[in-house]
């Protein structure tokens, strides 16, 4: 039996309280990881082609769209433990099914039940607002976005090494397995090491004025959340183009094979993930976090960019590639935890599950737009339009994003 978390009297940041979250968070992520820069192999190993496979890739978001503010708001009502347990026990369910799958219908299917199921990200962000409060956010808010960059780290690159050079659909189904098992630790440890954040007298506090509001509710007294929903909806979007298409890029292009796919992908994680740990809160602190957050957009779009040069021959090569997707993660690390930021900032008590599952759905939301139609553009435009296209809409991001206003993100001085 976890104890309850009580809400740290101070600002100082509950490291060792929050450690248990950050190693779930890890874990989890890693498991999501393993799967994710083989996929596009596995669904050509099934005979099918960019349009479906990215397709398939996308049912994840579908279900994560339904699924964020459901686990939201029931963490809400019942605590964000039991939040956290439903939803990672159902992405190993997930992962076990996808081992077992035949064609890319079957994947795709795993991939929209594990969406469904991936209310751990809303919730894991309510719970870091339950417990930091005031200035150290931004800090506490960058470990776990660091958390989610160590989980692509090691993820990809686990499902890369086991997957291998030549792989055969064995070797994919062991991927499968492989992610189910390392999401299984993650749940061991929210069962037996998280405390509550949001215990029952904190739940009775929050709901004494009345039950929890609806999701009509709480846009309708927070206009600023639809902007940061359509802000999540164009970034995510942006990114979820590139990565449901650069596994087939990197192998058209440079004939990469899913290890090199996943190395880099891990790249992309070790970058971002040292930028969230160690530079965002500072410059939140110094600059606020919607100015932190303008400038990881711009970062994600000079990367994509520069990727789409890459594609149509301006510039050529491995080497240009890499350099493109370390400044696409420098944006990441910037972006994520400016934009939780002020996020947070928007929530209250009674609503903060509910606000992170909204914004999570409309994070889904791009994923399911992005991957609905990369690989139609990438088939019929070309493979370097989707990363030139992400860039587009990153300028449109970056219009939207001067006009939020919250406490959280304006300057110290």
């Amino acid at each position: 039996m976890t104890s309850t978390l009580p809400r740290p009297a101070s600002a100082k940041l509950p490291i060792r309280q929050l450690l248990p979250l950050l190693l779930a968070v890890f874990i989890s992520l890693m498991g999501f990881g393993v799967v994710l820069p083989i996929f596009p192999f596995w669904g050509r190993a099934m005979g099918a082609g960019p349009e479906v496979i990215t397709i398939a890739l996308g049912a994840y978001s579908a279900g994560q769209f339904i699924g964020a503010p459901m686990w939201g708001k029931l963490s809400d009502r019942f605590g964000r433990r039991p939040a956290l347990i439903g939803s990672i026990l159902g992405l190993v369910l997930s992962y076990l099914y996808m081992a077992e799958a035949t064609n890319i219908w079957m994947l795709g299917a795993a991939r929209l039940f594990g969406g469904l199921m991936a209310g751990n990200i809303a919730v894991a962000f309510a719970y870091v607002g339950d417990v930091v409060e005031g200035p150290e956010r931004p800090r506490a808010l960058g470990l776990l976005g660091a958390a989610f960059g160590a989980g692509f780290i090691f993820g990809p690159a686990v499902g890369g090494i086991v997957a291998g050079d030549t792989p055969l659909i064995a070797d994919f189904e062991l991927v499968a397995y492989v992610a189910a098992g390392i999401s299984s630790v993650a749940l061991a440890l929210v069962v037996l090491l998280l405390p509550e954040s949001h215990d029952t007298h904190r739940r009775a506090a929050a709901n004494a004025e009345g039950t929890a509001p609806s999701t009509r509710e709480v846009i309708a007294a927070k206009p600023e959340l639809v902007g940061l929903m359509i802000i999540a909806v164009l970034v995510i979007g942006s990114a979820a183009m590139m990565e449901t298409t650069f596994a087939m890029f990197a192998d058209d292009r440079l004939g990469w094979s899913p290890r090199d796919v996943g190395l880099c992908f891990g790249l992309i994680g070790s970058i971002s993930s040292l930028i969230q740990a160690t530079a965002t809160a500072p410059l939140a602190h110094r600059y606020g976090s919607r100015n932190v957050a303008l400038l990881g957009i711009c970062g994600y779009a000079l990367g994509l960019a520069m990727m789409g040069l890459t594609g149509i021959g301006t510039w050529a090569g491995g080497g240009m590639v890499i350099v493109a997707l370390a400044v696409t993660a420098l944006g990441v690390g910037l972006f994520n935890p400016a934009y939780q930021t002020l996020v947070a900032a928007a929530t209250s008590e009674r609503d903060r599950g509910l606000v992170n599952g909204l914004t999570q759905g409309a994070s889904a939301g791009g994923r399911i737009i992005g991957p609905a139609i990369s690989g139609v553009v990438y088939v019929s435009l070309g493979i370097a339009a989707p990363f030139l296209g992400g860039a587009a809409l990153m300028v449109v991001a970056l219009a939207v994003t001067t006009r939020i206003h919250l406490g959280e993100g304006t300057a110290r001085r």
